[in-house]
């Protein structure tokens, strides 16, 4: 059982981890999407930095973490959609999301399907370093690089460990589960600019990302029918834990914010 933030148990969810610890009078809720390849672990600290304005919910996305004997995703908009049927009873405002790379994708899909099925919105939706939903990815494209092609991809984005990247066994398993989640994030449609949502938005990036550039993160102003904010961070595509401080502190911010006003 997990207990929520209103003080009523809640059942189990097979999408969410349990919480890390918040404080009792805390009522705003941060779900935390993960980049491709990564899981639950990569908000590991975010719990501690954050537990005076949120509990902080990291996803637990099939084929990884506990979930990892399950078959991976390879319907973006599938994802979501199944994602707001099991989640729709916990995006109780206030809630905020925040998804990073193709978290960011996802994330933006999720309230889209949120929306369509008539669940409350969150009061912000955190995107970082991901391009806007109209723009198309990079090439050529990750997923379908051979796999020393995809090894020195992973090696430019610079959060893969080295000791990781050189070990054939351990490749052997990762190199599948990211080579589907490129997949996943790549071959999805483009979302077009009449597809805004009532939501606000906050885009973050890293000045030196050589996958998405500051216009790229900018341009998400063009999927808001809310308030815009973008921001940039010394960095490049994992700027959020070359300066985890700078990062926890606008997000401490910005959820103080939105639990003042609900």
């Amino acid at each position: 059982m997990n207990r929520d933030t209103s003080g009523v148990t809640a059942q189990r969810n097979v999408w969410l981890r349990d919480p890390g610890p918040s404080e009792g009078n805390v009522r705003t809720r941060l779900f935390c999407f993960p980049f491709a390849g990564g899981g639950a672990g990569a908000f590991r600290s975010w719990a501690a930095h954050l537990a005076d304005v949120a509990e902080v919910l990291p996803v637990l996305l099939p084929g990884r973490d506990e979930r990892h004997r399950e078959p991976l995703a390879t319907d973006l908009d599938d994802l979501a959609g199944r994602m707001a049927d099991d989640l729709a009873d916990w995006c109780r405002p206030p809630y905020a999301l925040y998804g990073h790379s193709m978290g960011a994708q996802l994330a933006y899909r999720f309230v889209h399907a949120l929306a369509d099925r008539g669940a409350p919105l969150p009061g912000l939706l955190v995107v970082a370093a991901h391009r806007a939903p109209h723009q198309p990815p990079m090439l050529p494209l990750s997923y379908s690089l051979p796999r020393d092609g995809l090894v020195e991809r992973l090696r430019e984005f610079g959060a893969t460990p080295a000791p990781v990247l050189d070990n054939e066994g351990i490749l052997d398993f990762f190199l599948p589960i990211i080579r589907a989640d490129f997949a996943l994030s790549e071959l999805s449609p483009e979302y077009g600019y009449d597809l805004t949502l009532p939501v606000p938005v906050l885009a973050l990036g890293g000045v030196d990302d050589p996958l998405v550039t500051e216009d790229q993160v900018r341009a998400w102003s063009l999927h808001t029918a809310s308030r815009f904010q973008a921001q940039m961070f010394p960095g490049s595509h994992f700027f959020q834990a070359e300066n985890e401080q700078l990062v926890m502190d606008l997000l401490r911010s910005e959820l103080r914010r939105l639990g003042t006003q609900s």
